[in-house]
């Protein structure tokens, strides 16, 4: 839930409000509205609701909303404009309305506002995409045929070159830099490069990676940051300046990825025997509603949105792992111990053998739970009128569940803040939510990420071979500042510079 970056001066205030009485005239159900037994909230004011408090608020949404939740309770009401946001940051209402009410809250809130018509097409996208037959033909799609096991299997190759190109990366610019590196930067790429490779199928050239890692970039800087236009669409025109660029990103964005779907299409036009099935091929062939194949437009989205969602987010919780083991020598120390123990000092660690790894898991399940990639999940909506925790959940409503809430309740975790890993070898956690929800940094229910077990594999692989290469120290004199700051996931203010020493 990215409204901190919200941005309006005075004048495009005082528009706002006033195109939206207009829009309030026009579009005013003449039918009596019915009263709602909302949950509880801050006041707000009329029509914009609470926007004006949050765009002026001077700290990280996340903590805004801690703050009334203490105030109201663990659910709370919001108004952004006309809607109402309801916001849970109960396990027991969140198991409530993901798990069983699922089928009522599976679907998301309509696409509005010139982000959302030119990144996030409802009718080729998964993540945003309404609970429809289209959704689930996507989905069905991408979980069967290159998220299922044996295809994770069939991108081996994949990962070898991304794990070459991250460690060499490294090893370079430690020689140049007295051994300090700057780690974001290249776990950002070599992820992007795996991620490529299972999309298009093939290892790419540098300054194609480069070009397509430059526009996904600019468009998840986009796509964090909501103006006045998101909330109130009937008010687009009044920001032409905005809409221009992003439809200048969305042209180039068209301008990449075609031409990678082009070069694909040309391959498998040969007949060659390809290595793996990439994701692109499944699209090229796939059949959605009445028959129909999808177009380039639609193909780029559901690209993007495959590089985009691995990307970043897997990124983002890498660093913050790896800052934890520079802060902890201790859990570095464990880490590496169980490395020697399941392959020993001389064998590079596999796919294969992490499954062996319980504290990797472990190390792994705690940085999620400490630094989720998001605060919030993705909004849901509802398909019909229900309630929870006894309050109404109006239609027209976006319901939204606190991950870091609730991955750090003191009533649920012993010592919350403590980094410390352990918890997870004594209590075992389904990240799934099926039994019960205690961590949901995936989500849970109909909409949970389908790239969860992907997601997993690779982090644990990465920082397996990152802590069995290099012993991670921090850099002398600048301690590792875990503050957050909010990009389109939340990142360290301040990233992460270590100092590497390549292990005997």
């Amino acid at each position: 839930m990215e409204l901190s970056g919200v941005t309006l001066n005075g004048f495009t205030c005082v528009v706002a409000f006033i195109g939206g009485l207009i829009w309030l005239g026009l579009s005013w159900n003449k039918k009596k509205k019915k009263t709602y037994h909302l949950p509880p909230g801050p006041p707000g004011w009329p029509l914009v609701g609470n926007l004006p408090e949050i765009i002026r608020l001077k700290q990280p949404f996340q903590q805004y909303a801690h703050k009334l939740h203490k105030k109201y309770g663990p659910i709370i009401t919001l108004r952004l404009g006309f809607r109402p946001s309801i916001i849970v940051a109960s396990h027991e209402l969140a198991y409530e309305a993901l798990i069983h009410k699922g089928s009522i809250f599976a679907t998301r809130p309509a696409v509005k506002g010139p982000r959302g018509k030119l990144f996030q097409d409802s009718q080729a996208n998964i993540a945003m995409a309404a609970y429809c037959l289209q959704w689930r033909t996507l989905r069905r799609n991408l979980v069967s045929e290159t998220l299922s096991t044996s295809s994770l299997k069939s991108f081996w190759k994949g990962r070898e070159w991304g794990m070459e190109i991250l460690l060499e990366r490294l090893r370079n610019e430690a020689e140049q830099g007295a051994g300090v590196v700057k780690l974001i930067d290249h776990l950002r790429h070599a992820t992007l490069c795996i991620l490529l490779y299972m999309c298009f199928g093939t290892r790419l050239e540098e300054k194609t990676v480069r070009d397509v890692e430059g526009i996904l970039r600019e468009i998840l800087l986009c796509l964090g940051k909501a103006e006045f236009d998101d909330f109130f669409p009937v008010l687009e025109f009044l920001n032409r300046k905005r809409r221009k660029r992003l439809q200048g990103i969305r042209q180039r964005q068209m301008e990449i990825l075609t031409e990678l779907i082009n070069r694909r299409r040309a391959v498998l036009a040969e007949g060659k025997e390809e290595e793996c099935r990439a994701y692109i091929d499944t699209l090229l062939c796939l059949r959605v509603e009445d028959g129909r194949g999808l177009n380039d437009d639609q193909m780029v989205t559901l690209c993007t949105e495959f590089l985009n969602a691995g990307t970043d987010t897997t990124s983002t919780t890498l660093q913050w792992l790896m800052a934890n083991l520079v802060k902890d020598e201790g859990i570095q120390s464990k880490l590496y111990e169980e490395i020697v123990n399941v392959v020993g000092k001389e064998k590079a660690v596999e796919e294969e053998d992490v499954s062996k790894m319980v504290y990797v898991e472990a190390v792994v399940k705690e940085t999620l739970r400490r630094h989720p990639p998001g605060q919030f999940v993705l909004g849901h909506a509802v398909t019909e009128a229900s309630t929870v925790g006894g309050y109404d959940v109006p239609a027209d409503a976006i319901i939204n569940f606190a991950v870091w809430e609730m991955g750090n309740d003191p009533q649920v975790w012993e010592n919350p803040d403590e980094f410390r890993p352990e918890r997870f070898l004594s209590d075992e956690v389904d990240l799934t939510g099926s039994r019960e929800i205690k961590l949901m940094p995936f989500g849970v229910g109909r909409r949970i990420c389908p790239g969860i077990a992907l997601a997993m594999m690779h982090v644990q692989l990465v920082v397996a071979r990152l802590v069995q290469e290099f012993v991670w120290e921090s850099k002398p004199g600048e301690p590792v500042d875990l503050t957050e700051v909010q990009e389109f996931t939340i990142v360290m203010k301040n990233p992460l510079h270590a100092v590497i020493k390549q292990r005997d």
